[in-house]
């Protein structure tokens, strides 16, 4: 099994400053998911796709290569993540000969994947022979629970959804999920061919709470610090 790892990194983040270099625990956030990438046990490449020179310089001098810096029209607040893999992609089509059977895109903003749950997602995407993995969480609240308010801002919509309810206990609720942000892996060929980490024919890899805290604010990023602070996590599996 080859892997392209790509490190979405832009300079411009404006809930957190500078937020993929910003110190959590004794680590920049990016370099949780360069360490994880590199420990994963599968050859591999691990590009970060950045328009910053410091993120860049950072991302080097925790082992990942830079080998191109993003330009502009994908450094924008309106850039899709998909343009930004493609542009990588083809970037290592033309300069790289060796082929990929997965690409993997890697969001600072979701540090706490290891690379032991890389290394099961790789596993379960060969085993399961799907097209796409993504990396989810389950929601803290059911859908049932969720409503808009009416046309006089008033509850009756969420009234009228759960008065048959048998029982409005969230253990009593089915199950349900949302990405968390820590993986999206794709055959090479099938994103080359559907610019997609999404298909009918995609498995989840579930994550607990604390792995996967999305640090797009700051109450965000002082949430993943308590966490490193605290030993809620394993910070040995990024040494």
């Amino acid at each position: 099994m080859k892997v392209l790892f790509v490190i979405t990194a832009r300079g411009g983040s404006k809930g957190v400053p500078r937020k993929n270099i910003r110190i959590v625990g004794s680590l920049p956030l990016i370099a949780y998911k360069i360490i994880s990438a590199k420990k994963c046990n599968v050859e591999k490449r691990v590009i970060v796709s950045t328009d910053d020179e410091e993120i860049a310089s950072v991302s080097i001098k925790y082992g990942a290569e830079v080998p191109f810096m993003r330009p502009d029209f994908l450094a924008s607040d309106t850039a899709s993540s998909v343009d930004v893999i493609e542009h990588a992609m083809q970037w290592v089509k033309e300069n790289d000969t060796q082929k990929y059977d997965y690409v993997c895109m890697l969001e600072p903003s979701s540090p706490f994947a290891s690379y032991k749950d890389f290394d099961s997602a790789f596993e379960l995407i060969e085993r399961s022979n799907a097209d796409t993995l993504l990396g989810m969480k389950e929601v803290e609240v059911n859908k049932v629970f969720i409503h808009s308010l009416d046309s006089n801002n008033k509850l009756s919509n969420f009234y009228n959804a759960i008065k048959e309810l048998k029982s409005i206990r969230r253990q009593d609720q089915e199950k349900e999920y949302t990405m968390n942000g820590c993986m999206y892996i794709a055959k090479w060929d099938y994103f080359e061919k559907h610019k997609l980490f999404h298909s009918e024919n995609s498995v989840p890899y579930i994550m607990p709470e604390e792995n996967s805290i999305e640090v797009d604010s700051m109450y965000n990023y002082k949430l993943a610090c308590f966490v490193v602070e605290n030993s809620m996590i394993d910070l040995s599996l990024w040494q």
